[in-house]
């Protein structure tokens, strides 16, 4: 078993932000699922998994009783797919595009369904994803053991290459599991992911720092090509007087205090300040476009520290951010959250001071008002003068961003883009043998997004190896309409969409049923299909329309084809 430190029985999890559903409660959910998705046009939920993970596939297998079918879906696409299903924000990824939304109605509990196939197949011991028979000779070293590197590792194994993963801490998961709240994941199913990565002959190697366990010269004659999944650094320093006190925390060290040392160990008292409401330090310095798209789930880091010093009894968490909340990055889903549990979040206020003696005992704040915009977009903060004041304070937990491993990629020669690794399309850095996936190339997204990065890297690595080129579309035929006894029928291959434009009244329902803004109106109030290479039929404007003017038939054309050359598209 892969070395991670057990949990502490005393340990402040007090509850499972997506618990299991019991088999039984999990067919039943899975019946509701409408089956979106044909052969042109993926179901919305499919489409916002950044793994391409087969959705509604794994979810009727579900509902079949098939949850180690399930269970292979998903870890074919997502080789961390039981950590995953715990700690994605799939209220803006699979869930927040369920076609139910559109009716008022909630998503499917898509990653609790996620979530009781894998366990199915970990907790039984079952190894759903097997390596090829066909070996190839060339050997890849893999830098970091988070779920960029873990994704890589996998998926190269998987297609019959020697694979090393090189890991400076004794145990794996990167932020996985240093830098998510305990109350999303503590360590299950990690160990048991791990392992079975590791049976498809991976090789990890824990507690070995690069430079000094190994060197770079040493790693390059080893293997024919490195990964770099390294993520990000430590947490970055304020840089203002006394945050050096006894209870003034790094946000990441005070995460893996909560899931690697005895909680008990951990002082917060009545008074918690939390700094920061996203990676503004970091993303700063980049494109406005990567700010927008990687800052949301570093920014969550704040929001996830002030949840869990509420849950372990504190009786008042207040998170301060320098810009307004409108300017706040994290995911309003979890600052909505942060707000029904009892953090206050004051905005517009910055610290510079941490007051204290033998511990802090205060924050001495300065008020701000937004002034032009920097380089991020956001309007800059500015500090009011004679806006000062003191807030007392037992714990204060800095959550601004992490550093990246400039040394290390100034020793491999990568080209940097800011504080970033530069890559091209095939996820290669300006090192021709080097690649790279994860925090280290967009400084903060989703385990997803790191997983399925590790993941296009690995197949880029195999095509530059063998020489091939990266995948043709698989041509589909195009849709077609033929007009049948008064009735249209627009075909994506074998799915078909019916209307009967004669009887259709024009009450407009199914229209603005429709998820996918398929249908339409024309000027005699006649429903119309604009594009039927869009639809995906969920059958919500069929069990909508009074007038039986339009119906579905699905058929057996493999969903699974066009999920894979999205997947290859994507990449």
């Amino acid at each position: 078993m892969t070395h991670i430190p057990d949990a502490p029985a005393s340990g402040p999890v007090l509850r499972d932000a997506h618990p299991t559903l019991d088999d039984a409660h999990a067919v039943v959910e899975a019946q509701a699922c409408l089956q979106c998705g044909g052969p042109c046009a993926l179901a919305p939920c499919a489409n916002a998994c950044p793994a391409g993970i087969d959705v509604p596939g794994f979810i009727l297998d579900i509902a079949n009783g098939k949850p180690l079918a399930a269970a292979k879906k998903i870890f074919d696409a997502n080789i961390l797919g039981g950590t995953c299903s715990r700690v994605c924000p799939v209220e803006v990824l699979c869930e927040g595009t369920c076609v139910l939304l559109k009716e008022g109605r909630r998503p499917i509990h898509i990653a609790r369904l996620q979530r009781n196939a894998t366990d199915h197949a970990l907790d039984s011991g079952t190894h759903v994803v097997h390596a090829s028979a066909k070996k190839h000779p060339q050997s890849v070293g893999v830098l970091g053991a988070g779920p960029a590197g873990l994704g890589c590792a996998a998926e190269l194994a998987r297609l019959g290459y020697s694979v090393t993963v090189y890991e400076r801490r004794d145990f794996a998961g990167g932020l996985v599991t240093r830098g998510i709240a305990p109350y999303k994941q503590q360590y299950k199913p990690l160990p048991a992911e791990i392992d079975q990565i590791k049976s498809l002959g991976v090789n990890v190697r824990m507690g070995v720092t690069i430079g000094k366990d190994i060197t770079i010269e040493q790693l390059r004659a080893t293997h024919d090509a490195l990964f770099l999944g390294v993520g990000m650094g430590d947490d970055m320093p304020a840089k203002i007087p006394g945050e050096d006190l006894p209870g003034v925390w790094e946000s990441l060290k005070f995460i893996e205090a909560l899931k690697l040392g005895p909680a008990g160990g951990l002082r917060l008292g009545s008074r918690v300040a939390i700094i920061g409401g996203g990676n503004t330090a970091i993303d700063v310095a980049r494109e406005s476009i990567i700010l927008r798209s990687t800052a949301a789930t570093a920014a969550n880091t704040a929001v996830d520290v002030a949840r869990q010093s509420v849950m372990m009894g504190a009786a008042e968490v207040m998170m301060l951010y320098r810009r307004s909340e409108a300017e706040m990055p994290a995911f309003a889903h979890e600052i909505a959250a942060a707000r029904r549990e009892g953090v206050h979040i004051i905005p517009l206020v910055a610290p510079i001071e941490f007051i204290g003696k033998d511990r802090v005992t205060g924050v001495r704040c300065v008020r701000m008002r937004l002034g032009k915009p920097d380089q991020s977009g956001r309007p800059r903060p500015e500090p009011i003068e004679g806006s000062e004041f003191v807030l007392e304070v037992d714990t204060v937990i800095k959550a601004i961003g992490q550093r990246p491993h400039t040394d290390l990629f100034a020793a491999l020669g990568v080209e940097m883009r800011g504080s970033i690794v530069k890559v091209d399309a095939e996820m290669r850095t300006s090192q021709a043998k080097i690649f790279a996936g994860g925090d280290c190339i967009n400084g903060g997204a989703t385990v997803v997004q790191a997983v399925r990065d590790g993941r296009e890297a690995a197949r880029a690595m195999a095509r530059a190896f063998s020489g091939a080129a990266r995948p043709e579309h698989e041509e589909v035929p195009p849709p077609r309409v033929e007009p049948v006894d008064g009735t249209l029928r627009h075909f994506q291959m074998d799915y078909r969409l019916t209307t009967a434009p004669g009887a259709c009244k024009g009450c407009n329902i199914c229209v603005t049923s429709c998820p996918v803004n398929t249908l339409a109106l024309d000027r005699a109030n006649k429903i119309i299909v604009k594009d039927v290479g869009t639809c995906v039929f969920c059958g919500l404007c069929e069990a909508r329309c009074p007038d039986f003017a339009i119906w579905i038939a699905k058929g057996g054309s493999d969903r699974a084809r066009t999920i894979a050359y999205e997947n290859e598209v994507a990449s």
